[in-house]
């Protein structure tokens, strides 16, 4: 399914507040002002179905020529392997832009092997420790003490060595 990606505006928050409560069967209800808030201080793109159905969103932010990607949600869940690549690719070709060297994925250790299989079909692997510079560590580890596994892809073929 082709969908229409664009940037999140203020005026979405109400659709993207129900689309996290219908994706997670209402775990998660955030309130318009922390969704307004979380927009205000990370890039976010949505996902629209034909039918403008809100069927995905993505959020991260820049630091260090790492890209962060924070937030990532497609329901219902079978769109994940055409809506969620469109989503990232998306967000990559964004850090592109921006002469990132990487894009950092957070993902739960107890993510299912298909949610694995998809990250990894979209070149999300685990980077040895020893591998990784400074910024890509530093970034690797922000999410140590949440118990997230950094999946890491890289997306400029040279690395920075001196400023840009």
């Amino acid at each position: 399914m082709k969908v229409l990606i664009r940037r999140a505006r203020p005026a979405d928050v109400d659709e993207i507040c129900e689309l996290v409560r219908r994706a997670t069967r209402g775990r998660l209800a955030p309130s318009r002002d922390e969704v307004f808030d979380r927009m205000a201080e990370r890039g976010m793109l949505l996902a629209f179905s034909p039918t403008r159905e809100l069927v995905g969103l993505v959020s991260w932010r820049v630091e260090n020529l790492v890209a962060r990607i924070l937030d990532f949600l497609v329901h219902p869940f079978d769109l994940r392997p055409t809506v969620g690549r469109q989503l990232l690719e998306a967000v990559e070709e964004e850090a592109r832009r921006l002469e990132c060297e990487a894009c950092v994925l957070y993902a739960s250790p107890q993510m299912s092997s298909e949610a694995l299989a998809f990250y990894i079909g979209l070149g999300y692997i685990r980077w040895p420790e020893e591998s990784l510079s400074e910024p890509w560590r530093e970034a690797a580890h922000e999410f140590d003490a949440f118990g997230r596994v950094a999946l890491i892809k890289q997306i400029r073929a040279e690395r920075v060595t001196r400023p840009i």
